[in-house]
């Protein structure tokens, strides 16, 4: 009797031990922080195109079939909503996608995601702080327990940064030199709406790290189709040497990508290498 009251006390110890000790990290080919753009110059009909067309993007089926084709066949993904650098972000929980089923959950919590922050209680608000939502990212990115081989935070939004109006905030230069420090590569999906030149303030003043690219919709209608391009080539990257399996074929892309794997090369990729059937 008293060899087994040591044997369940032993049992019970183990159980205790496992509880305690902390979930190994999950493995994933890709780590993704979609930041999307909640400023005060995005009212809510633009803001639910973005949402809707990420929701259209990971439904889809060429995106899905890239998830499947990385080595480990699953990628982590996360929401995150900013907008100016004083007003908090919102975000989703992380989601690992492996298959049509965790791919549409997503896609649901997605495209009816209404986050309430900021001055009026809306979509967000005030300025256009891009290097507060980035640090933000990348706090998500260090936090979730999930081990990724390749890390990135795809900013999209409709304007270039403003000067924080409330006490200090990380603005994108010093979010640069964090990102590159923990080594997370910022794509950027430019929406020509109200600038048109403003693909060219994302290649310069926002995109960084290894592979970093810009590309750009004409304006939020056109949205679903440059993110679901957009993702594709993020997803592919993961599976070949730093560079989308795609061919340069200059001025016959409907969205111009400006792509830098190591320095400054500018081209533009051509669509269609795969139909979303």
């Amino acid at each position: 009797m008293r060899s087994q009251g040591k044997l369940a006390a032993l049992l019970i110890l183990l159980a205790q031990l496992v509880l305690a000790s902390p979930a190994a990290a999950e493995d994933v080919d890709l780590e993704l922080v979609l930041a999307v753009d909640g400023s005060g110059s995005v009212n809510e009909q633009e803001f639910g195109l973005q949402l809707g067309g990420i929701a259209a993007a990971f439904r889809s089926p060429r995106i899905q079939r890239a998830i499947a084709l990385g080595p480990l066949r699953k990628i982590a993904v996360a929401l995150m909503v900013w907008s100016d650098a004083a007003f908090p972000k919102v975000h989703t929980k992380w989601y690992v996608i492996d298959g049509a089923a965790s791919a549409e959950t997503f896609a649901r919590v997605v495209e009816t995601f209404y986050p309430r922050t900021g001055r009026n209680q809306g979509q967000g608000g005030g300025g256009t702080g891009i290097g507060s939502g980035v640090a933000f990212a990348l706090d998500m990115l260090t936090k979730n327990e999930i081990n990724g081989t390749r890390r990135v935070i795809d900013v999209s939004g409709d304007g270039i940064e403003t000067e924080p109006w409330y006490g200090k905030a990380v603005i994108m230069p010093q979010a640069k030199v964090m990102a590159a420090a923990l080594k997370v590569t910022i794509n950027g999906l430019a929406i020509l709406a109200d600038f048109p030149r403003l693909d060219e303030y994302y290649r310069d003043n926002v995109i960084s790290g290894n592979g970093a690219f810009v590309m750009q919709a004409a304006d939020f209608v056109d949205f679903e189709e440059a993110i679901k391009e957009k993702l594709y080539r993020e997803i592919l990257v993961v599976i070949g040497s730093g560079e989308p399996e795609t061919k340069y074929r200059p001025a016959q892309a409907k969205h111009d990508l400006i792509y830098r794997p190591e320095g400054q090369i500018s081209a533009r990729l051509s669509e269609g290498d795969e139909s979303d059937g």
